[in-house]
């Protein structure tokens, strides 16, 4: 999908509410709830503390690939609406000038290098955003975050699109086990994401969460996509 602009998403006012009876509640369950962010803030600690070896190594290799930098930065659309910067490690070719948005062409993206190639297939770019998800931007589980400019686009097509942010944005949920992960190409892939996602927090719960988090555990043998 051709993203021809640079600014932000407004969220100032959220609709499609009166299409799913009892969302609004069930999303402020989600975002108050202290289980869910004590599994988030556990969760992450021990992810990072234990992937400390693996973690170092993955930077090292990035950074003796071409010199650049090893994390790549990027305004995403959270809770609310509020944007917030991303973790991710650095998959494309390094700019040295500050480059308009381009939405990633997935497995044929000329600027993915070599090494993010192989990270992105095994989704182990995403494994800095434990540090978004301990800072409290993200959640181990719900919907993903889309780059502020994607969601500039995105948002005015959908009715309900700004209900996806009434939660925190997750490193892994539905969408992404089901499949409905990657580059979006046209409105449809969009539509099938966000029903994933409403879906997800029309039934949120704690239970719910573990399942799509082994779930995913389960799904990273066989799932090599490119991650959005």
């Amino acid at each position: 999908m051709s993203v021809d602009q640079e600014t932000e998403p407004d969220f100032s006012v959220v609709t499609g509410w009166e299409d799913y009876p009892g969302f609004s509640e069930r999303a402020a369950r989600c975002v108050a709830s202290p289980f869910k962010r004590l599994i988030d803030i556990i969760g992450s600690a021990a992810g990072l503390i234990t992937l400390v070896p693996g973690l170092i190594l993955i930077g090292l290799a990035i950074r003796f690939q071409d010199g650049g930098p090893i994390f790549f930065r990027q305004e995403r659309t959270g809770l609310h609406g509020k944007s917030f910067r991303i973790w991710k490690f650095r998959t494309m070719q390094h700019q040295t000038a500050q480059q308009p948005f381009e939405q990633t062409k997935g497995n044929y993206d000329p600027r993915v290098t070599s090494l993010g190639r192989w990270l992105r297939a095994w989704s182990l770019d995403e494994l800095p955003q434990l540090i978004n998800v301990l800072t409290g931007d993200m959640s181990l589980v719900g919907p993903r975050p889309h780059p502020v400019e994607l969601d500039a686009v995105l948002a005015p097509r959908f009715s309900s699109f700004a209900l996806r942010y009434t939660v925190r944005p997750g490193i892994t949920g539905i969408a992404q086990i089901k499949g409905a992960r990657g580059p979006i190409t046209d409105l449809s892939d969009m539509q099938r994401r966000l029903d994933f996602d409403l879906r997800y927090i029309r039934n949120w719960s704690v239970g719910g969460d573990v399942l799509i988090a082994l779930a995913t555990l389960r799904s990273l043998r066989s799932d090599r996509s490119i991650s959005n």
